[in-house]
């Protein structure tokens, strides 16, 4: 890294009090920060998980049979869960042309109104 560029950025009080509790100094923290960012975003786009190293065979991990089980526990919630937006979404576009439907019956109809020349009657 030869040349270097000034970066300003606006950051959360809590991330500043972690800088600041941490000791070390900023730049140390960001350009850290930054590399890993990077490095992470490289590793998704060939496909690489980010948490695992690149020493590994690169083929996924076995998984154990309860971890398997909770898996498919998962899909099909997400899948129940999922239709039952579904019907939420239903309902609720019913409900509001229903409501549509009320406020029409109920609104009074306009008044009659009268040519310019009958106002007195």
């Amino acid at each position: 890294m030869g040349e270097k560029k000034q970066l300003n950025v606006r950051i959360p009080l809590e991330l500043q009090e972690k800088i600041e509790t941490s000791g070390r100094p900023k730049i140390d923290i960001v350009t850290e920060a930054l590399e890993f960012y990077f490095n992470s975003r490289k590793k998704e786009s060939t496909g690489e998980i980010p948490g695992e190293s690149s020493t590994s065979t690169g083929s996924i991990s076995k998984i154990d049979p309860a971890q398997s089980d909770e898996i498919q526990r998962m899909k099909n919630e997400v899948v129940f869960l999922s239709s039952k937006i579904d019907e939420l979404l239903k309902l609720l576009h019913q409900e509001q042309v229903l409501h549509i439907q009320t406020q029409r019956m109920l609104t009074p109809a306009p008044p009659e109104t009268k040519k310019w020349w009958q106002f007195w009657r």
